[in-house]
Formats: C-alpha cells, sequence, structure tokens
C-alpha cells in the first residue's frame, strides 16, 4: 500500500490526516473536499461566537487531551470559559492542520469534489468534478454530517431555510413569526443567533415530542467501574435481555459513584440530573465508547425496542447543552421572545406563509429554519452513487454498513479497502457524533492502514 484517498476534510477527516502523516513519506495521501476546510468543516466553520461545544474546552482535543487547552493558554484572545465557541475550536483544529500540510508534503491536498469511485487493476479511481484519479490503494470516507432531512419536502420554497449552518447568514431575516423546527443542539444555536440579530425577533421552536434539552456544567470522566467492555461482554453473554442486562449495569454504575438516581428515571425526566449534575455527566461522558459496543450486541429484537421506546429519552439525557445558553433561552421564554411547541404533525406553504400543525395548534410563520440536526448520509449524492454501483450497502440504521471491528465499508461481496468514519458508520456504531468515538475510529483505520502498509 502506498497512495491512499481521504474524502472530507473536517474534524474527523483532520485526526486521520494528523495520524496519516506518521506513514509518509513511503504513504502518500490525497485529501478531497471541494470546500477547502482545513479541518473544521461544517461544526466548526468561522461562525457566530453564541455557538457553543456542548463539551468542556478540556475534553476537546485533535491529536491528545489537552493540546486544545494548552492552545488556549497561548491565544491572547482567547476566553478562559469552560465551554468554548465552536468557531475557535474550528480554528485551533485549523492552524494544528495546516502545519502539518506544510511539514508533510506527502500529503496533498485537492480542492475537488468526489461524485463516485470505482475498482480499477486492484485499486480504486476517485471520480471527480474535473475527470478521474487512479492508483489508490485505499479510501477513507470522512465526508462528515449531511443537511437536515428535508421531511416536509420544503426546499426551493421562498424564506424556508434547510440547512442553516453557519448561522451568519440568518443575520438578515427580521420577522416575529420565525419557526425553528428543532429543540436540540442546532436548533439552540440558531435560535440564539436569531434572536440576537434583532430585538425584534420571535422564534417558536417546533418539534413532535422532545424538550428543551438539560444543561451541563464542569464535568470530567471518570473510571468505569462496571461498564467496562470487558464485564459488559461477560454479562452480556448468554443474557435472556440485553437491554434489561444493560440497564441494571447503568443502574450499578451510576450507584459506585454515590449517584442515587435510576437510569429508567433519568430518561423518563431529564432534569433528575439535577441531583447529582455533575457526578451523572462524568460518568456519561465516560460511556462514549462503550455505547457503540453495547449497540453492537443488541439482537434485533432489542434494537427494534430501544428505538422504539427509548432512543428519544436517552437522546434526550445525554446531549447537554452549555448552562451559559440554557440560561439564555429561559431568559428569551420568559421575555416572550421565544416559545416551545411540541406535538408538531404537518407543515404546508399557503399563501406566502408556512402553516404548522400539532396537536392542539395552529400557527403560521413568515420564515421557518430546519435546525432538525444531521440527516441520513445516504440522501446525498456520492452515497446513492456508491449504493448504485454496488460499491457500498446501505445499513437499516442509517448511513452504510461497516465492519464494526476495522471501518472497512462492505458492498454486495463482502468487506473492501474502503473505509469509513462518522455519519455514514451511524447504523453500526449508533453514537458517531460525539468525538471519543470519531478519535476511536481513526485510530482504528489508521492501525489497519498501518498494518497493510508494513
Amino acid at each position: 500500500m502506498h497512495k491512499v484517498a481521504v474524502v472530507g476534510m473536517g474534524y474527523s477527516g483532520a485526526i486521520l490526516v494528523e495520524r496519516l502523516k506518521n506513514l509518509t513519506p513511503a504513504l502518500k495521501v490525497d485529501v478531497y473536499d471541494p470546500t477547502g476546510s482545513t479541518g473544521s468543516g461544517q461544526a466548526y466553520q468561522r461562525d457566530n461566537l453564541s455557538n457553543l461545544v456542548n463539551r468542556p474546552a478540556g475534553l476537546m482535543y485533535l491529536r491528545e487531551y489537552g493540546d486544545f487547552k494548552q492552545w488556549l493558554s497561548e491565544s491572547p484572545v482567547a476566553s478562559p470559559k469552560s465551554y468554548q465557541p465552536r468557531p475557535v475550536f474550528g480554528s485551533f483544529i485549523e492552524e494544528t492542520l495546516k502545519s502539518s500540510l506544510r511539514a508533510y508534503s506527502a500529503i496533498q491536498y485537492r480542492r475537488e469534489r468526489v461524485i463516485g469511485i470505482s475498482t480499477e487493476q486492484g485499486g480504486y479511481s476517485l471520480i471527480t468534478t474535473s475527470g478521474k484519479c487512479i492508483g489508490y490503494n485505499a479510501v477513507v470516507l470522512a465526508t462528515g454530517n449531511p443537511e437536515p432531512a428535508d421531511i416536509y419536502r420544503l426546499k426551493g420554497t421562498e424564506r424556508y431555510i434547510n440547512n442553516p449552518f453557519p448561522t451568519t447568514k440568518l443575520g438578515d431575516i427580521r420577522s416575529g413569526r420565525i419557526g425553528v423546527l428543532g429543540n436540540q443542539l442546532s436548533a439552540i444555536d440558531v435560535a440564539l443567533t436569531l434572536l440576537d440579530a434583532h430585538p425584534d425577533n420571535h422564534v417558536t421552536m417546533l418539534t413532535r415530542n422532545s424538550k428543551i434539552p438539560n444543561y451541563s456544567e464542569h464535568y470530567h470522566p471518570r473510571p468505569l467501574k462496571v461498564l467496562t467492555e470487558s464485564n459488559l461482554k461477560q454479562r452480556l453473554l448468554g443474557a435472556d435481555s440485553v437491554l434489561k442486562t444493560v440497564q441494571a449495569m447503568f443502574d450499578e454504575e451510576l450507584g459506585a459513584h454515590g449517584i442515587q438516581v435510576r437510569i429508567e428515571a433519568l430518561m423518563r425526566d431529564h432534569t433528575q440530573a439535577s441531583v447529582a449534575r455533575e457526578a451523572i455527566y462524568s460518568v456519561f461522558s465516560s460511556t462514549n465508547l462503550i455505547v457503540p459496543v453495547i449497540w453492537n450486541h443488541l439482537s434485533e429484537r432489542d434494537r427494534k425496542i430501544f428505538i422504539r421506546r427509548y432512543r428519544n429519552a436517552w437522546r434526550q439525557l445525554r446531549v447537554p447543552i452549555p448552562k451559559e445558553n440554557w440560561i439564555k433561552i429561559q431568559q428569551h421564554i420568559q421575555l416572550g421572545r421565544l416559545a416551545c411547541k411540541t406535538g408538531l404533525a404537518d407543515i404546508s406553504f399557503d399563501e406566502n406563509q408556512f402553516v404548522v400543525r400539532g396537536r392542539g395548534f395552529q400557527d403560521a410563520f413568515s420564515d421557518l429554519v430546519n435546525a432538525t440536526g444531521a440527516g441520513d448520509v445516504m440522501e446525498g449524492s456520492l452515497y446513492k452513487t456508491l449504493r448504485a454501483s454496488g460499491m457500498c450497502v446501505q445499513h437499516q440504521y442509517g448511513g452504510i454498513d461497516v465492519c464494526f471491528d476495522d471501518c472497512r465499508v462492505i458492498n454486495e461481496k463482502g468487506p473492501t479497502n474502503i473505509f469509513a468514519i462518522g455519519a455514514p458508520t451511524v447504523g453500526v456504531f449508533y453514537a458517531v457524533s460525539n468525538i471519543d468515538v470519531l478519535q476511536m475510529q481513526a485510530e482504528i483505520i489508521y492501525k489497519t492502514l498501518s498494518s497493510l502498509s508494513a
């Protein structure tokens, strides 16, 4: 193996390239990204500073724990706050990665869009908008999060925005009737941007059933005492109900840290985390790498039960926001500038306005912004092409099918030397939106490519 292509240069592409540079100059790496991103991607691009990362700065990193915090300490303009703006973390990634690209000439950046992949002479060729690039022994799909799903088929409608990022583009909206789809991390970034943009703006966040997220303050990962990978595998072996066993182990883990509340109670009412907020989120942050292992051990029956009964509650509990933004949201609600409505059922565009219907309400909005979070990569043109050509197989729980052990993409004939990281792997790894899982996947792919290069 002497030549690898990385498709995408957001955070997941950046952490992989930072590892692959150790295999150069014997290994040549071509990076493809049409946006010109050098590591920040959509999540950490230049944007409003009110968009905060929902993870303490000490737990944000590119190469190793502490590198972002060290960078902050050396920056004359950085804020000492625990929760940093997304664009600040993006600047750190870009600065670090540009240094690597300058120092390692075997890593080449191509500002081109990849629209397909083909097999050729035992390797791979990338088809781009400008032609064909041949001779790759392996390809890594690090394409990042796709834009939100256009559930109500409103794309192309005037005053409808399906992808709100960067939120700076929302600054010209002036209205007392702005609807925002969603009420989680993305929606809160959007709502705060709109409310800060003009004092006469009023926003209503619309969801089917979720509530405003809980908030977190300072927390630090704790060593797990019960939910270790070895203990998990041992306990799940032969268990009558994996879900019930996992639930019992979560309760035991919380109890081992002196937290007197059960996981079921927390999912039923996420505000109960206030009884031991720092301890609870410290424990949960330590389970980031365990959740994919649990998902991988669930039977199809248990997965369907989890999706139907627990997925929304788990997501609601597990994705808190910084207290600073939570306070702002509460203040806007009290001032009457922000409302949150659940029970959303349908949206139509009629007489130059968006008519929204839900349980017990019907409202009309002049502007509508979709901030429901990442959609499914299979809606993107690249993955539609790969699927149609037999280069990948769609996974029933989202994204494409990959091997859990090494992130190899599985096509109709089996595993390949195409790899995937992040959003494309959501069906197999379940939790791919936190940087611990992305770092784990990058390390797995790096070690596999390293062994193939030996």
